[in-house]
């Protein structure tokens, strides 16, 4: 798809409603005795995913729906590997030094099946730094929008409080920043 392809208002409700069904198709329970004692349960860091892709830029968007297994992959194996030995600052950090990195290779065109992989741990990174609060499950999500600067300093776009809507916020916001620093269109 070339650079700067629009599609008309028609299509953009049509796209932005299937993402969320296509997004959900791979949210499939997983079953595992190794659930972590502390943050996030694996099927609600992969809604946490979904969730933040929907607020994505929209070719970004439609990008990562394109590819939405690897993003859920990504997320699942960033869980399954997470130590809790990370503070939240260094899970931050570690997301933001990540999404300079996947900017950049999209800058040098990399194939975008291993980009969206490394996105879903950059969600993971951001949910693990937005601890659940009780209750943990919520009932629907919200994007909080965008700070003042908002294609600034990643590390300053991502320090909001804890919580659900704190971790889709953080990763909307980390997700916009990696689409127009790699050169995308963030107007919308």
């Amino acid at each position: 798809m070339p650079w700067g392809w629009k599609r008309s208002a028609a299509e953009n409700t049509i796209v932005t409603s299937f993402v969320a069904i296509l997004l959900m198709g791979s949210l499939e329970p997983v079953a595992t005795a190794a659930e972590p004692l502390t943050g996030w349960l694996l099927p609600t860091e992969r809604l946490l995913a979904a969730d933040a892709a929907r607020f994505a830029p929209p070719d970004l968007k439609r990008q990562i729906v394109k590819h939405r297994d690897r993003l859920m992959a990504g997320v699942t194996d960033a869980w399954t590997a997470e130590s809790h030995t990370r503070d939240a600052a260094a899970h931050r950090a570690a997301a933001a030094r990540v999404a300079r990195v996947i900017a950049q290779k999209i800058r040098e065109h990399q194939p975008f099946d291993g980009l969206v992989y490394e996105l879903g741990g950059i969600v993971h990174e951001l949910a693990a730094a937005s601890p659940p609060p009780v209750p943990p499950i919520p009932d629907r999500s919200t994007f909080a929008g965008y700070p003042s600067d908002p294609l600034g300093n990643p590390e300053r776009l991502i320090e909001t409080a804890a919580g659900y809507d704190a971790a889709v916020t953080s990763a909307t916001r980390l997700l916009t920043w990696i689409w127009k620093s790699a050169g995308g269109d963030c107007s919308s």
